[in-house]
């Protein structure tokens, strides 16, 4: 299927589409839109009206683009474009909304291409609007960043720079972002809802990072994390997603593996960190992700994990 993937289109529609979004989330950020409205959603995550325009101003420019393809936003019911495809693209208007409430300038906007059929992110696209840099990966192909220029209205580049992990062994005075500080239940299409780590399991993933000699940060956006990973800043090793409100959270999983790391999904079953197997990027059905610059850290960092799923 991914024979029929242009990267280099995605690519281009993708700065078409996030661009103008996040010159209106970077006025939201500096104070441009009343936030005193905003909606908790079933898996206690907010929504505001900027998620909401965001994905408007994004939503035609996707869909000219690619209309032979499913078109899922976080924001919208249903599947849009064509529902029958295998080829899905996933959007994420406004990455890091708890952030972003609170005053952050730490959102991101997440665009990404995902083969259903063979469980595998093609692309992907992730943009923060309070500095204009872009990051773009596709399979096969490295991972790359760029800034757009918001007097210029232009890209610094075309192509942006290669980026890769840094070689850091060892979590020892090392950086692992995760994404929240408290357990977390997903909620199913059907409204179930399923605990993923429980509130000890969180505190228990901090603690043994921390005895680790490491350090747990965060920037509250999942697009973020596995983007400053890919950057390799000297410090900061991987992170781990721990609450995935939907597929387009992690897609930027394909920007560590481009940039040379290790990235995989897991499942939460019986208390336990399950391998999905060969599907290890099959961010669909993924409870956990664990993202690092090297064989190393991942698996201390898996085994961590691990063991936080059965703390109760």
């Amino acid at each position: 299927m991914d024979k029929d993937f242009n990267p280099i289109k995605f690519r281009q529609v993708s700065e078409d589409a996030l661009v103008p979004a996040a010159i209106y989330i970077r006025g939201a950020i500096l104070g441009d839109v009343d936030l005193s409205k905003y909606l908790v959603k079933g898996d206690k995550t907010a929504v505001t009206i900027v998620d909401k325009e965001s994905e408007a101003i994004s939503r035609p420019i996707i869909l000219a683009g690619f209309p032979e393809l499913a078109l899922k936003q976080e924001e919208t019911k249903g599947i849009l474009g064509n529902p029958n495809s295998n080829l899905k693209i996933y959007h994420d208007p406004l990455d890091g909304t708890g952030g972003f409430l609170m005053g952050g300038a730490t959102p991101t906007i997440i665009l990404a291409a995902y083969d259903a059929l063979v469980k595998e992110v093609l692309a992907c696209s992730t943009m923060e609007p309070s500095t204009g840099r872009f990051w773009f990966s596709s399979k096969g192909n490295g991972a790359f960043l760029k800034r757009f220029d918001y007097q210029t209205q232009r890209f610094d580049s075309q192509e942006g720079r290669q980026i890769r992990v840094n070689d850091k062994e060892g979590l020892k005075g090392s950086h692992v972002l995760v994404d929240v500080d408290h357990g977390f239940e997903r909620e199913a299409l059907n409204g179930e809802k399923r605990q993923i780590l429980l509130p000890e399991g969180r505190r228990g993933l901090s603690r043994s990072i921390e005895s680790s000699g490491g350090k747990v940060a965060s920037f509250y956006t999942n697009g973020g994390h596995y983007a400053y990973v890919a950057t390799g800043r000297p410090t900061l090793v991987g992170c781990v997603t721990t609450a995935i409100g939907g597929p387009f959270d992690v897609a930027g999983l394909r920007h560590v593996i481009e940039a040379g790391g290790i990235a995989r999904c897991y499942e939460i079953v019986d208390r336990k960190l399950s391998s999905q197997g060969y599907q290890e990027q099959n961010i669909e059905s993924a409870d956990i992700v664990i993202a690092t610059n090297n064989d190393r850290n991942f698996n201390a960092l898996k085994e961590i994990v691990g063991s936080a799923a059965t703390q109760s």
